[in-house]
């Protein structure tokens, strides 16, 4: 993103090789059996250290669940702040946006999985993560400057909200994976083909570049 600073590292990296181990164990274990279903003796086997090397770095399991959490939000907004889009023309800018979005999503299904999880606690682990909301903050920032250049060189139409905007792309961008295998069947084709996902990605960036296109009522 323009003026993204890089320099704050992922909270993972600033853990030595075990600790890093426990988070990618627990992120595992907590996506395959829920938070209440996670073991802390099958995550320390997985990560292969023992269970002192846990507590020593995160306390409890649910600390090192908080850990996992961060660490998705992380990824994903480094991924974003990296991403080469955002200074490209505003319609190209968010056609980027929608693809690397959609594509993110597509090749790392721990991060839905991780926010179903919190969904069903009523984001509570979330909502006390300053660096994640910091972070979200910026990513919206990011998209309103590139609405502001659109709608001052009139490639766009209208102005969303940028947040709303982000939300409708997120939304896009998931909805085929969380209903994934019963819409396969409602549908009759497999929404994981990546035949399927390549013509899906392009309606998605379609139905986006539409709505910037039509004048606000």
């Amino acid at each position: 993103m323009t003026g993204q600073s890089n320099e704050d590292s992922s909270p993972a990296e600033a853990y030595g090789a075990v600790a890093r181990r426990l988070i990618d164990a627990a992120t595992a274990d907590f996506v395959r059996h829920g938070y209440e279903g996670a073991s802390v003796a099958r995550i320390v086997k997985d990560a292969n250290c023992n269970v002192r090397m846990l507590y020593h770095y995160f306390g409890n399991k649910h600390g090192l669940y908080r850990a996992c959490l961060e660490q998705a939000y992380d990824r994903l907004r480094k991924a974003e702040a990296e991403a080469t889009f955002w200074d490209l023309p505003p319609v190209e800018a968010i056609d980027g946006l929608v693809r690397f979005t959609f594509d993110y999503m597509c090749q790392n299904p721990q991060f839905q999985a991780l926010m179903r999880i919190e969904n069903m606690t009523d984001a509570k682990e979330v909502r006390d993560l300053g660096s994640v909301n910091a972070r979200a903050k910026t990513l919206i920032e990011a998209i309103d400057a590139v609405l502001d250049r659109g709608l001052k060189d009139r490639s766009f139409a209208r102005r969303p909200d940028p947040g709303m905007l982000y939300l409708s792309i997120l939304g896009l961008s998931t909805i085929h994976i969380a209903n994934g295998q019963t819409m396969s069947v409602v549908l009759g084709r497999d929404l994981g083909d990546p035949a399927f996902l390549d013509l899906r990605r392009e309606e998605v960036v379609g139905i986006i570049r539409a709505s910037l296109a039509v004048p606000q009522r």
